[in-house]
């Protein structure tokens, strides 16, 4: 199957995922939401380990048949240059926001945590996605000394299989991140050194760990999947059931979480999405709308909280119910309606280079 064919399908998931992103954010802030909502969310979660797993398949795989090292400075600009440019962009509309509404200790609460605020996208919540992909951008750069080594897939597989048990059990034990916080392994140092998050370089030693112990296995099944000895068969074997992974897609993300252990369910997930997005890519015709939402995907991710936060703002005036009382069809429609807000905004800054450069 040719590169191109197979991109398409991934350009549509990212739009399924970067709207289903959309939907995990529009109920933030709400007293209550309905129980049909919940449904909706659930399924929606598939959304981050998609583009975890894309992400690094993709640059992966191109470690496998490229001779050139990976470009881990030109990676790291293209995420570090957009996480500052947003980080001061939210920090300011914050700042704007809060000294409108004349309520000082809400400014003053922003810059309590300038860990946070630098390293764990604590200018707002959806920023720490770029630390967390930055992290898995170093870690891909490791993988180089076992692909020049030629790892055999089983010593892979193994390694794989370890990756997830550490991350199930840090996820299972309440190790991983907790926020509001942005803290990590809290019952560990609860018994081992009490207060140790309230040491800065400790505290961001173990949050980037977390983020380490998540990422690792995502990039190994990457590997897995882009191993010269298992990559062609499985393109092959999955190109004749494009409908059958679709399927699989959708029972898994309904289902998968009742049956499988936190770790496993999530990056399959992740991975199943992709699996399915390559599968289908051969029965697609490539077009500038797939195209365009595809690039536009970063950019919406990261522009879309600035348009939830200033809908429920109008909403509330308008609705005054809305905050205890929306239906699942309005959040739907306003999820909708972000959606194409931030996607063309996103598609308009495209134009102009040095937006470009933080989209």
């Amino acid at each position: 199957m040719k590169k191109p064919q197979r991109l398409v399908g991934v350009d549509v998931l990212r739009g399924l995922a970067i709207f289903a992103v959309i939907i995990l954010h529009i109920d933030e802030g709400l007293q209550t939401t309905p129980v049909a909502w919940s449904k909706i969310t659930d399924f929606a979660f598939f959304s981050v380990p998609f583009f975890l797993a894309t992400a690094f398949y993709l640059a992966i795989s191109k470690l496998y048949v490229s001779k050139s090292p990976y470009p881990l400075f030109s990676r790291l600009k293209r995420l570090l240059i957009p996480y500052a440019a947003w980080s001061m962009f939210y920090l300011i509309y914050k700042v704007a926001k809060y000294t409108v509404d004349r309520d000082p200790n809400r400014v003053l609460a922003l810059f309590q945590d300038p860990l946070s605020l630098v390293f764990f996208g604590g200018a707002s919540y959806h920023l720490y996605f770029l630390p967390l992909l930055l992290t898995g951008t170093l870690l891909v750069k490791l993988t180089e000394f076992l692909i020049a080594r030629q790892a055999s897939w089983q010593g892979i597989g193994l390694v794989t299989l370890v990756s997830v048990l550490i991350y199930e059990v840090v996820l299972i034990s309440g190790n991983g991140l907790k926020t509001p916080g942005d803290v990590a392994f809290e019952p560990l140092l609860a018994a081992m050194l009490p207060g140790g998050n309230s040491n800065p370089q400790l505290r961001l030693f173990l949050v980037a760990l977390v983020w380490a112990l998540r990422c690792l296995p995502y990039i190994l099944v990457a590997m897995l999947l882009a191993h010269p000895s298992l990559h062609e068969r499985w393109l092959a074997f999955i190109n004749k059931q494009p409908v059958l992974w679709l399927v699989i897609f959708i029972v898994f993300n309904l289902f998968g979480g009742l049956v499988l252990p936190q770790a496993v369910n999530e990056v399959a997930r992740g991975y199943v999405a992709l699996i399915a997005a390559i599968a289908i890519s051969g029965r697609l015709t490539e077009n500038a709308l797939v195209r365009n939402i595809g690039l536009c995907s970063f950019g919406i991710y990261l522009i879309h909280i600035f348009f939830v936060e200033v809908f429920q703002s109008v909403a509330i005036r308008i609705i005054p119910s809305y905050n205890s009382n929306a239906s699942t069809t309005m959040l739907l429609i306003a999820s909708m309606l972000i959606f194409c807000i931030s996607w063309g905004t996103t598609s308009l800054l495209l134009t102009n280079k040095r937006f470009a450069q933080i989209l």
